[in-house]
C-alpha cells in the first residue's frame, strides 16, 4: 500500500523513518535484478551471457524482469505511475525510458541491487553493503559513482571519483531494503517533469527550449535527484533549478553538464542564489570563476572498512560510492573475450579485472567492485544489429578453424 501525503517533504521524512529507522531490522535485501525483453539467452548479445553469469555467481537471489513482469509490477504495486509507464515509450519512441522507470520501481518495491546487462561484479557486494549500512546506522540507498578513463574528450557523464561525485548512471543502483523513498521520489520527479513540459518533451515544439533525453529518466535524472536529496527528502526547488539547466539549447546544456559534475563541491543553495547565466560567453566565464573558487570539499565523507573507501553521504539515508569503473572496451572486444574464454567466468573476470586496473592505474584495485561497459552507444540493442550479429558469426567461425 502506498500512502498519499499532501506535503512531499513530509512524505519522504515519514517514509524514511518507517523504512530505515528500526535498528532491530537491518538485514540487507539479497536480490540482484536484471532486465531485458526476453530471458531467452540465445536472443541476447553474446557478451551478456558471461557478464550475467558473473552476477549469478554472487550467491544471492537473481531475479530477471521482462517487459511483461514490469508492467505487472506497476499495475499491482505502483498504479499511480502506471499511466506514465505506458506513456513513456511513445515519447520520441524512447523505449529505453520505460526500462529506466522500471529500475526505480523495482528497487523501490523490492530493494536489492539493480544491474544492467552490460555490467559485472568484481568484488563482494555483501561486505560493501553491510559496511555501508553500519556506517549509516540504518538502511540506505546507494548511488554508484562511476570512474572512466580520462582520454581528454568531453565526457558529459563525468569521469568519476569523489572530485566529481555525481558521475552516476542508472546502470547500477542499490538499496539495502525495500521501500526507500528516494526511488519513489525519482519516479514522482519524472512524472511531474513530463506533465509540466509535455510539449517540449514529446511534442518537440522547436519554439520552446530543447532538452537532453538522458535528463528525463536516465543518468542525468539520477544525478539531479541525488544532488537534490536531503535528510528531509527531495529539495524540490533545488531539483527544479537543476532541471532548468537542461531546458536550454544544446550548447548551453553542455556547460550545465559541467556544472553538475565538475562543481560537485558547490552547494545547491549557492547555485540557487547565484544561478548560471544563459548567455554562452557569460556562462563560460561563470564556470571558470566557480572552478577557481570552488569551496572546500563538502561535509559528509566517511570511510568504509575493510576497503578504506571514501564515500559521500548525500543524506543520512543516501550515499554516493565510487565503487565502479567503466573501461574503454567496445562491444566487439567483449565478444572476442567471451569467445576466447569459452564462457569460463573465471577467465572472463580475470581479463576484465586486468583491463580495469591497466586503464585506471591510480585507483586502488580493491575499490573496483563493479564494471560498466558503455562504449559503442550500445546499451541495449544498438550494437546487436544484423551487421554485428554477422561479425560475431565470423568470429565464431574463425575461432573454430583455429581450434
Amino acid at each position: 500500500m502506498v500512502l498519499a501525503f499532501r506535503n512531499p517533504g513530509l512524505a519522504c521524512a515519514c517514509l524514511a523513518h518507517l523504512v530505515v529507522g528500526r535498528e532491530e531490522d537491518l538485514s540487507i535485501t539479497r536480490i540482484i535484478h536484471q532486465q531485458f525483453r526476453t530471458p531467452d539467452k540465445s536472443a541476447w548479445p553474446p557478451e551478456w551471457r558471461s557478464l550475467s553469469a558473473l552476477w549469478q555467481k554472487q550467491q544471492w537471489k537473481w531475479q530477471f524482469w521482462t517487459d511483461e513482469d514490469e508492467a505487472k509490477l506497476f499495475h499491482e504495486d505502483l498504479p499511480e505511475f502506471e499511466e506514465l509507464y505506458h506513456w513513456i515509450p511513445n515519447c520520441l519512441q524512447a523505449k529505453i525510458s520505460q526500462a529506466d522507470l522500471s529500475t526505480y520501481a523495482i528497487l523501490y518495491v523490492h530493494g536489492g541491487v539493480y544491474a544492467d546487462m552490460d555490467t559485472a561484479p568484481l568484488g563482494d557486494l555483501e561486505i560493501f553493503l553491510q559496511s555501508a549500512k553500519r556506517a549509516a546506522g540504518r538502511h540506505v540507498a546507494v548511488v554508484v559513482n562511476i570512474a572512466r578513463p580520462d582520454d581528454g574528450l568531453l565526457e558529459v557523464r563525468g569521469v568519476g571519483g569523489l572530485a566529481e561525485p555525481y558521475s552516476t548512471d542508472t546502470d547500477l543502483m542499490m538499496s539495502t531494503a525495500p521501500r526507500h523513498p528516494f526511488f519513489y521520489q525519482a519516479l514522482v520527479s519524472i512524472r511531474d517533469y513530463a506533465r509540466q513540459h509535455n510539449q517540449t518533451v514529446c511534442g518537440r515544439d522547436r519554439r520552446t527550449p530543447t532538452y537532453d533525453l538522458m535528463f528525463l529518466t536516465a543518468w542525468g535524472r539520477l544525478s539531479m535527484c541525488t544532488r537534490a536529496w536531503t535528510e528531509h527528502g527531495m529539495n524540490h526547488s533545488g531539483l527544479q533549478l537543476l532541471e532548468s539547466l537542461f531546458l536550454r539549447d544544446p550548447v548551453d546544456a553542455t556547460f550545465a553538464h559541467m556544472a553538475l559534475h565538475v562543481l560537485g563541491n558547490i552547494s545547491l543553495e549557492e547555485l540557487q542564489s547565484n544561478p548560471p547565466p544563459k548567455s554562452d560567453l557569460r556562462l563560460d566565464r561563470w564556470l571558470e570563476r566557480k572552478l577557481l573558487h570552488q569551496s572546500a570539499p563538502r561535509q559528509g565523507y566517511a570511510s568504509l572498512d575493510p576497503f578504506a573507501l571514501q564515500v559521500l553521504f548525500q543524506a543520512p539515508d543516501l550515499l554516493l560510492a565510487p565503487i565502479a569503473v567503466s573501461p574503454m572496451l567496445s562491444k566487439r572486444e567483449l565478444r572476442e573475450l567471451h569467445l576466447r574464454c569459452q564462457e569460463d567466468t573465471s577467465c572472463f573476470k580475470q581479463n576484465l579485472t586486468k583491463t580495469a586496473e591497466m586503464q585506471l592505474p591510480k585507483r586502488d584495485p580493491q575499490h573496483n567492485l563493479l564494471l560498466v561497459f558503455n562504449e559503442d552507444d550500445g546499451i541495449w540493442e544498438g550494437s546487436w544489429n544484423a551487421e554485428e550479429q554477422q561479425a560475431f558469426r565470423n568470429m565464431e567461425a574463425k575461432q573454430t578453424l583455429e581450434l
